[in-house]
């Protein structure tokens, strides 16, 4: 029997792009999206692949969707918690209520997906949950601290649930990319409030857009199938080597920091 894997934000982008990989190397696709007539007509071409409607801000929409992919191919052995969105602006921009819907989805709406799989996949003691986070939980950018502040949660999240779940037979993943070619920065939230006093914050954010390198969106959807379901998968994985640097230099500039200050830290003993 093929092993089965659910995708969250299958509509479009890593997701998408996650749906093909997947049906490629032999595994049934539950392909969830929250408007399923935004689903690619090629899945409808593969008779491996179940397209059903979740939204992960709904807990019933996730319930069901996970009750009909057992129902249809006998088991969840993967999920991809890829479903997400970036929310633009300085914080004094973004409104109250906008921060907690990007907490909402990027956060809250992945522990809805967790607990609907979990007591399935613990009754079996296998299982592997893969959480899309991103370099930005790492690295804070201006304009995009509130997305940032959403994957460092996640982050620390799937850390977490991973020492859990260890025990029961269920790996974890945190998936970690950076920028690609697709829609995502076209769908960004625009802030309640824009203060022109931030323009200096935007001009860096898209100077750093431009200078970024772009991963390639097929091969790094291929990397996270291959570690799927393998054995003693990582709880990391950086997909995009630019994020990887981005990633490495904070680390050292944070040590660096620490350093600096650690005449102080030693008298808090």
């Amino acid at each position: 029997m093929n092993n089965t894997v659910l995708i969250t934000g299958a509509s479009t982008g890593m997701g998408e792009a996650a749906t093909f990989e997947y049906t490629a190397r032999g595994w049934n696709v539950v392909a969830t999206m929250r408007d399923t007539a935004k689903a690619n007509p090629a899945f409808a071409t593969l008779d491996n692949v179940l397209v059903t409607r979740l939204d992960v801000t709904d807990t019933e929409s996730v319930e069901r969707a996970v009750a009909e992919a057992i129902e249809r191919f006998g088991a969840i052995d993967a999920v991809l918690n890829n479903a997400g969105y970036g929310q633009l602006g300085a914080v004094e921009e973004v409104s109250t209520d906008q921060v907690r819907d990007q907490f909402e989805t990027n956060v809250i709406g992945v522990i809805r997906v967790v607990q609907a799989v979990l007591p399935h996949m613990r009754e079996r003691r296998s299982g592997h949950i893969l959480n899309v986070g991103s370099m930005g939980g790492h690295v804070s950018l201006p304009t995009m601290a509130v997305y940032c502040a959403s994957k460092s949660a996640l982050q620390n999240l799937t850390e977490g649930l991973a020492k859990e779940l260890a025990p029961l037979g269920i790996d974890v993943t945190l998936v970690e990319p950076a920028g690609y070619s697709t829609n995502f920065g076209a769908n960004y939230r625009r802030p309640a409030g824009p203060l022109d006093a931030y323009d200096p914050a935007y001009d860096a954010m898209r100077d750093f857009s431009g200078q970024a390198v772009r991963g390639d969106l097929a091969k790094s959807m291929a990397a996270v199938a291959d570690i799927t379901g393998a054995d003693a998968p990582p709880l990391h994985l950086a997909v995009n080597t630019y994020g990887l640097k981005m990633v490495r230099e904070r680390f050292a500039d944070l040590m660096d920091e620490y350093a600096r200050w650690e005449h102080v830290t030693s008298k808090t003993d």
